[in-house]
């Protein structure tokens, strides 16, 4: 055996040719921070899910134009916008992020309406003051995240954005590797028990490391 000191990187290069990597364990997310995935991660359903709004308005059939419109029904975000459809000649009030419902195919921003109350004070009526055309102001079903996609990839360290990431498309277990336990043991002539009372010329206290 060569009597060569060996370098850090060489003794780091050792070590690593003789380490073997543990076996993955599935984890909750809340216990994955910091942790290196050991799977490709990939998307059980298209984000957003359906056509949702960009902005706060109405929803409306494009080719209606401007005009007074009848609001038939709102949809918001939070509720699924199923059961009313907006056909030619109706509107609908939508929030940002809300489904757009079936029928209609554009959004017109609040900002480009008015809303035609009555001696009440209520209205059920809008104006829209501007004409539009099909898709704008619509987010399409998956244009964030299609069905299927590699969100994350096996290797990387899951830090906060990544467990955001996990939770919007709906992963709560995940596969992780182990942290391993590491020990550092000194030796040497000179070291002796950290019982020893009073040290002798050229002895220090022996140095045993378990995190």
């Amino acid at each position: 055996m060569s009597d060569r000191p060996v370098s850090s990187d060489e003794a780091l290069q050792i070590v690593l040719s003789a380490a073997r990597r543990l076996p993955p364990v599935t984890v909750s997310l809340h216990q994955a921070l910091g942790r290196i995935l050991a799977e490709d991660i990939t998307a059980p359903d298209p984000l957003p899910p359906y056509p949702a709004s960009i902005k706060d308005g109405y929803a409306v059939v494009a080719s209606d134009g401007p005009g007074d419109y009848p609001v038939i029904t709102e949809s918001r975000a939070g509720n699924d916008g199923l059961g009313v459809v907006v056909t030619p000649g109706t509107v609908a009030y939508i929030t940002t992020g809300g489904p757009v419902p079936d029928g209609a195919d554009a959004v017109v921003q609040v900002e480009d309406t008015k809303l035609l109350l009555d001696s009440s004070n209520k209205s059920r009526q809008v104006r829209i003051l501007k004409g539009t055309s099909p898709g704008v102001d619509i987010r399409p079903m998956g244009s964030d995240i299609a069905k299927g996609d590699i969100v994350l990839k096996s290797g990387g360290r899951l830090g906060p954005p990544e467990i955001g990431l996990l939770a919007t498309v709906g992963v709560i277990t995940v596969k992780v590797y182990p942290i391993p336990t590491i020990a550092v043991l000194s030796t040497g002539d000179e070291l002796v028990e950290p019982t020893v009372g009073c040290l002798a010329r050229g002895q220090v206290g022996e140095l045993l490391y378990l995190p």
